[in-house]
């Protein structure tokens, strides 16, 4: 099974373990099947990567950068948030943004060209008490050794289970430091897969939102206001000031009902065609949204930083389907 179809599997899996009710199990199924036509049209597709031409010192710079925005946080807060997780929400949410956007990419693309340091990046960004930021990372980079060791043949499980060992540990050092148990987090799980029954049950067939909740993943980086996990908190009629997550199907049907399969199939259409990556910088966009998509079955992908990586992506095989094109035209 190739890397992106962990991505539907994945989901339906989370779903159907969670107990999810049946019709929200026969909408998922849709969903899914829908990923998954559309990684095997993208794998058809044509393209030549380009890549985007970036002196390694930039991506460099971007890294360090992102290193010293976590550090830079934890010094005004005057505190390390992993070890007093209550003051995390007191993190600057726009430098957080800027940490995520370049860190990870700029971590992938390192770790493809051999620098080790790379794997700084998920320890760093640990520091913040958030679980999904360092799950992400781990999973690019592991997903990026993982298909460039075995294209090469030289794939070493044990060095790919200490990657995705000290993922876990890290994770599991959060969970434990911000006062959770590992039962709470079935709850969590439970939860967001209600979260997920109820929008199938209550939302319009043809959306309640109209792609506003996913537009407020832009909008509420730039001006404020609500976020689109806010926004499912609103429709739950949730008001504690928690935000709620519900699965990666959770806020596009909110926004456009069963229309959300075509989402779903533009997804896969992005993975099966950027799968094909070879130039760094690409497979560094492709590594990174992979591993945004795998966390984003249980998250979703509402975040301003993430719409931009696959914007990123999906120029970069555009750019090259246009250079296919006009070759073929000659």
């Amino acid at each position: 099974m190739k890397l992106p179809a962990l991505v539907p599997v994945l989901f339906m899996t989370y779903v159907a373990v969670g107990l999810a009710e049946p019709k929200t199990l026969a909408v998922s199924l849709v969903f899914a099947l829908a990923i998954l036509f559309g990684i095997r049209r993208g794998e058809r597709v044509e393209w030549e990567d380009m890549g985007f031409e970036i002196d390694d010192r930039y991506v460099n710079y971007a890294f360090w950068i992102a290193i010293g925005i976590i550090l830079y946080q934890v010094i005004r807060l005057g505190n390390i948030p992993l070890l007093h997780p209550a003051i995390r929400t007191h993190l600057n949410p726009r430098l957080t943004a800027l940490t995520y956007f370049l860190g990870v990419p700029a971590s992938v693309y390192l770790f493809i060209r051999g620098k080790k340091y790379a794997l700084l990046y998920p320890v760093a960004v640990s520091l913040y008490a958030y679980r999904t930021p360092v799950l992400v990372s781990i999973m690019a980079i592991g997903s990026a050794y993982y298909e460039s060791a075995k294209g090469a043949g030289k794939l070493d499980i044990k060095k790919l289970a200490g990657i995705l060992a000290g993922g876990a540990g890290l994770f599991l050092l959060i969970t434990f430091l911000r006062g959770n148990t590992l039962s709470s987090l079935w709850v969590r799980f439970q939860s967001t897969v209600s979260a997920l029954d109820v929008i199938i049950w209550r939302g319009d067939w043809s959306g309640t939102y109209g792609g506003q909740l996913q537009w407020a993943g832009v909008a509420s980086y730039i001006w404020g206001g609500y976020s689109p996990r806010g926004l499912i908190a609103k429709f739950l009629y949730v008001h504690t000031g928690a935000t709620i997550t519900a699965t990666l199907l959770g806020g596009m049907y909110l926004d456009f009902g069963i229309f959300a399969v075509i989402e779903g199939f533009l997804l896969g259409l992005y993975y099966g065609t950027v799968s094909k990556a070879t130039h760094p910088t690409t497979r560094a966009l492709y590594y990174s949204t992979l591993a945004y998509g795998i966390v984003g079955v249980e998250t979703g992908i509402l975040d301003l930083p993430v719409y931009v990586l696959f914007l990123l992506g999906a120029y970069a095989v555009y750019k090259g389907w246009k250079v296919m094109r006009k070759r073929e035209a000659h």
